[in-house]
């Protein structure tokens, strides 16, 4: 914008100095002219010596010239300053001046001097041809000194004209670039961000608080959500459970092959609705860290040997390389099937972001008394401001892919699972691209 102003002003002074030049031209001519008509009458009045007298009492004397040729160009006399000597005088007039008083006027340039000749000739009343010229040397230093004039008001005018972009940079445009930068924040699932503006004009803090306004009620609405889901989920189980052992009690008692089929189904159905609900519990539950542990004597490295072959048909099937690193033999004292869900849940999706060709890699390794498992891919990793929000329920990363199934649910089940135990779990991108998620057990 600092930019458009300069050049528009830098067009204006340039516009303003051509016209300048233009009328200081005329001016000149006319000048030329009204000298010239003026010597004529002193010629036809006083003769030569009166011109003379009256050219040598002049006060421009050093840029005005004056000279008396017949009517075929032989000079009678001539009054040309040495300033002015250089300008090739033509012989004749560029129009027949036929009659007494005709006039002609035009422009001598020379390639010694730097100044224009305004030149005109007129015919008087015995024949002879008056000629006089006038240097623009006048009018260059007048347009000198309006040209200083000019770059004076034109620098003038540039700081003032910056005054207001100075105030748009800094009270609307750095404003706008804050919320942009907000924006793409706020665009990452569960993040908390708010669009800010400090100092901006008064119309943009309007507009940021409406926003913010709106996103805490967003929020807002979203945690009653949860807690309308959790009471849901709490008050689901028990109807499920019986209407559970009807269908089961109806599949054990019926006779019809159809309706044992039908009835079989539903219990599938069933069975992924409780799955739901008692996941849902379970992280309320590792929230309020009220989960009940049913602890046993668990060797780390067998329970992790057993998970990866059970999930290596899956990988073959995506064609992805699943492998289990070596470490020490551990023993923990754990929810082994708690632990069993969290680790299968890392996996899950391990298996389903990495990309065809891609591996996958489970390890773990001692901490203190308790240890670190570790479940690393090379799918497409994470989003830096995603570190945290997708450990939050219902959170889905943004590699997501739309057909990729699930709610949102895994990762919160992992943390909760791990905060039950007393330790955490999370999660970061690895250098070679792909991301690693860990879980942290301690000795109990």
């Amino acid at each position: 914008m600092g930019l458009i102003v300069i050049v528009n002003i830098l067009l204006i002074l340039t516009f303003v100095r051509i016209a300048v030049s233009q009328d200081m031209r005329l001016v000149d001519r006319s000048r030329v002219t009204d000298d010239l008509i003026e010597y004529s009458v002193l010629y036809t009045n006083g003769g030569l010596n009166g011109m003379k007298k009256v050219f040598h009492a002049s006060q421009h004397i050093d840029w005005n010239a004056l000279r008396l040729t017949t009517a075929y160009g032989k000079v009678i006399h001539e009054e040309i300053p040495a300033e002015m000597k250089g300008f090739p005088w033509p012989e004749q007039t560029v129009k027949f001046l036929l009659e007494a008083g005709d006039m002609d006027l035009m422009e001598i340039s020379s390639p010694d001097q730097p100044l224009r000749l305004h030149l005109g000739a007129i015919r008087l009343w015995d024949g002879n041809t008056l000629w006089f010229g006038r240097s623009d040397i006048q009018a260059r230093r007048h347009l000198a000194n309006i040209e200083r004039h000019l770059w004076f008001a034109g620098l003038t005018a540039a700081l003032i004209s910056f005054l207001p972009v100075v105030w748009y940079m800094h009270d609307v445009l750095r404003p706008i670039q804050s919320f942009i930068v907000s924006a793409e924040r706020m665009r990452v699932p569960g993040s908390n961000t708010r669009l800010r503006a400090p100092g901006a004009i008064p119309e943009l803090k309007a507009l940021a608080n409406v926003v913010n306004t709106g996103l805490d009620q967003i929020r807002a609405l979203t945690r009653e959500l949860q807690s309308t889901n959790d009471f849901l989920a709490h008050e689901l189980r028990t109807p499920l459970a019986r209407v559970r052992g009807n269908l089961e009690h109806f599949h054990d008692q019926t006779d019809n092959e159809m309706a044992r089929e039908a009835a079989a189904r539903s219990l599938e159905e069933i069975d992924r609705a409780t799955q739901l609900v008692q996941t849902l519990l379970t992280i309320r539950a590792g929230d309020h860290v009220a989960l009940r542990l049913h602890r046993q004597v668990t060797s780390l490295d067998g329970l992790l040997s057993s998970l990866v072959e059970l999930f290596i048909p899956a990988a073959e099937d995506r064609r992805l390389t699943l492998t289990l690193g070596t470490g020490l033999s551990l023993t923990l004292n754990v929810d082994r099937e708690l632990l069993t869900q969290a680790v299968s849940n890392l996996l899950d999706n391990a298996l389903a972001y990495t990309h065809a060709g891609g591996e996958v890699k489970v390890s773990w390794m001692g901490e203190g008394t308790g240890a670190v498992i570790t479940v690393e891919d090379t799918g497409p990793g994470l989003h830096p401001e995603e570190l945290e929000v997708i450990w939050d329920r219902y959170v889905r990363g943004s590699a997501a892919r739309p057909k990729t199934s699930g709610m949102g649910l895994g990762l919160s089940l992992v943390r909760s699972i791990a905060m039950a135990h007393g330790g955490n779990a999370g999660g970061q991108n690895r250098e070679g691209g792909g991301a690693t998620f860990w879980i942290y057990i301690p000795g109990a």
